[in-house]
């Protein structure tokens, strides 16, 4: 009697589902398949997920990894939001104020108003549409994003990241990351390995594809973009600027210039941007621009300059490229390459800017004609308009502020900026008052927080990718710091020297009449 219930479970669940498991995987590519066995996968793994969906969140947060098989194929953090947002309710649920709350209003308010915003925008602008789901008008997937950054947040500040683990998955945070160059890995190795790009991006596969078909060779591995600034930031991470060029350690500094040269072979100047703009507001958190340090770098600086770009025009061209932000002698090629691409920018910017009023109190939102879009890019191949035309209708302006201004006016600025301010102060907050153990973890994150912004707002960017850059960033600190570190917290955390009492003298040992004098008065007593 006691294996019946066993015996019932298998026959009325385990059975059928094995049953219906069994004739899907007859047509093992059809998406509902995968979708079904992708979910009784994940019914499996709950255990796990129960108690690490937060370490697994973190890990994915910046992995250049899709879920093919769901629609708009999003990437993995996205569905791990989903399913970190789930056993994070059903966690605090059964636990009803036993849980720390690590919360800070002043990021949590701005989040919830421009998540607001960007609903009302999408209400009044088209709706959520999305091709991926079948609607005549394209553009949803760009709400999902800046929705999925918001609840990224929340979910990331909602649980304390244990102390032995802060270190390990900061690191994973940034070097999550290096799945970007798996694309162009998977290009280079061949036909048989194409079935990567079912779950890394072929984004960066077919622009070295491009350039092979162009001139021969591969000159640009964009995948390395990327996955150099994740070996940067993982290094500055672990060791600090101060750290990766101590004498004591000499294999850190060729390690990080060799992340820095790896990053250059994927020809985007903005590698080379973003990288040094980590450098200099990590220099500049660690003080040592008060330091002999400083003397140092600008000897160092001055060393490569003489010695190096001299053979400048020598180099690969997708390092020429990257070299085009400086005044050299380079190949005409890489040169005029670099500058038709901030050219057509520059008149795209001329375009938009105009419209910039029409739009300042109801913004644009995302929802995109199919019809205009596609008109545009055949009046592109047939070169009745300009070649930032597709772009343009788009939305794709390749400038962070127009990409947030225009679609969601002067609301979701002062949104942002709000976000911005108040997430700032949080970072300075933590990485003035946070504990000395994870000093090197508050450091990078102010300095990359700082140096994505400079870069979004003067650069490049796109509003509803980024935000989830800057969410994650300040999330991950909240988890880090379990909330918002202050002065109070920091002198808590020292122990006060207390001064040293006085040992209390020994009492002196009664003398030997002494103790016989209770048993002599009992004596008396008693006779």
């Amino acid at each position: 009697m006691q294996s019946l219930p066993k015996s019932l479970f298998i026959f009325v669940f385990c059975v059928p589902l094995a049953i219906v498991l069994g004739v899907m995987l007859s047509t093992p590519l059809d998406r509902n398949t995968l979708i079904v066995i992708g979910t009784a996968f994940l019914l499996l793994l709950s255990p796990l997920l129960l108690t690490s969906h937060h370490s697994l969140l973190i890990c994915s947060w910046n992995a250049f990894v899709i879920v093919y098989f769901l629609p708009g194929q999003p990437f993995l953090w996205m569905l791990l939001t989903a399913v970190s947002c789930f056993f994070t309710l059903l966690i605090r649920t059964l636990n009803r104020g036993k849980m720390e709350s690590l919360g800070v209003r002043s990021v949590t308010a701005p989040l919830l108003l421009l998540a607001l915003i960007t609903y009302i925008t999408c209400r009044f602008s088209g709706g959520i549409g999305s091709q991926a789901l079948g609607s005549e008008v394209y553009g949803g997937k760009r709400y999902f994003y800046l929705w999925g950054a918001i609840a990224g947040y929340f979910v990331l500040s909602s649980v304390p990241v244990p102390s032995e683990k802060r270190q390990l998955l900061a690191g994973l945070f940034f070097l999550s990351s290096v799945t970007a160059g798996l694309s162009n890995l998977a290009f280079v190795l061949g036909h048989n390995f194409y079935f990567l790009f079912a779950l890394f991006p072929v984004e960066w596969a077919m622009l070295q594809a491009m350039t092979e078909q162009q001139l021969g060779i591969a000159t640009r591995i964009g995948g390395l973009g990327p996955s150099s600034l994740a070996l940067v930031y993982f290094i500055l991470v672990r060791y600090g600027i101060r750290g990766t060029f101590n004498l004591r350690y000499p294999w850190r500094f060729p390690m990080f210039i060799v992340a820095m040269v790896l990053g250059m072979f994927s020809g985007y100047r903005a590698t080379l941007v973003l990288a040094l703009l980590m450098c200099v507001m990590q220099f500049i958190l660690e003080g040592l621009h008060k330091t002999k340090y400083l003397a140092i770098l600008l000897v160092g600086i001055v060393f490569i300059a003489t010695t190096t770009l001299p053979f400048a025009n020598r180099f690969p061209l997708a390092i020429q490229r990257c070299l085009t932000l400086l005044p050299l002698d380079l190949d005409r090629s890489a040169v005029e390459e670099a500058r038709g691409s901030t050219q057509w920018r520059l008149e795209m910017w001329r375009q938009v800017i105009p419209d910039i009023p029409e739009y300042l109190l109801r913004g644009k939102g995302f929802a995109i004609d199919p019809k205009d879009l596609y008109f545009s890019q055949q009046n592109i191949s047939l070169r009745a308009t300009a070649p930032y035309e597709g772009a343009l209708v788009a939305g794709d302006y390749h400038n962070g502020p127009l990409t947030l201004i225009i679609p969601f006016g002067i609301w979701g600025v002062m949104a942002f900026g709000w976000f911005c301010a108040a997430s700032i102060r949080l970072l300075w907050r933590n990485f003035r008052y946070g504990e000395e153990s994870i000093r090197n973890i508050n450091t990078a994150l102010f300095a990359a927080f700082l140096a994505k912004l400079a870069y979004f707002l003067f650069i490049f960017g796109a509003f509803y990718m980024d935000l989830a850059a800057f969410t994650g960033l300040v999330g991950l600190s909240v988890s880090m710091n379990r909330g918002m570190a202050n002065p109070g917290r920091a002198m808590a955390r020292v122990s006060p020297v207390s001064e040293p009492q006085p040992e209390p003298e020994p009492e002196p040992e009664p003398s030997v009449p002494e103790r016989w004098e209770p048993a002599f008065t009992r004596r008396l007593q008693q006779g």
